[in-house]
């Protein structure tokens, strides 16, 4: 077995020490037990709602799952169609969002544009890692 110079060695161990770093030091792995509550779920729906072009006009289905986090946290996904620019309605979309009272410190709504593949694949794993009970969350 080959031995590694030391410029080898402190280049493979910064690169293994790097991947081992969490990119963003403000995230926390939070973990969630399931509520089913309609206080929740009209506060969520209210916080979704007032980020849409018509918030009045704003639609939810009924079909929702809810969970508390250990830091005091609700978190809600459920599917929203809500109005665009030209006036008519997009379709349903899942959503997620995080919230304290009316304090929003997560949310995702996917949009319409480029970027909403991720978007909705985002909100799916989120919501199913908080089913499972633990998410990574930041703030």
């Amino acid at each position: 077995m080959p031995s590694l110079t030391p410029k080898a060695f402190i280049l493979t161990a910064t690169i293994t020490l790097a991947a081992c770093v969490n990119p963003n030091p403000n995230t926390v792995e939070t973990f969630t037990k399931p509520v089913r509550s309609q206080v929740v779920f009209e506060q969520a729906k209210s916080l979704v709602a007032e980020r849409m072009r018509d918030p009045e006009a704003t639609r939810f289905k009924s079909d929702y799952t809810s969970f508390q986090t250990n830091t005091g946290d609700y978190i809600v996904c459920g599917t929203v169609n809500a109005k665009n620019a030209m006036g008519g309605y997009v379709g349903y979309k899942s959503f997620y969002i995080r919230f304290s009272g009316d304090n929003i410190k997560g949310i995702n709504v996917p949009s319409e544009g480029e970027y909403a593949a991720a978007e909705a694949t985002q909100v799916a794993q989120d919501c199913a890692n908080a089913a499972i009970g633990k998410i990574m969350t930041t703030g």
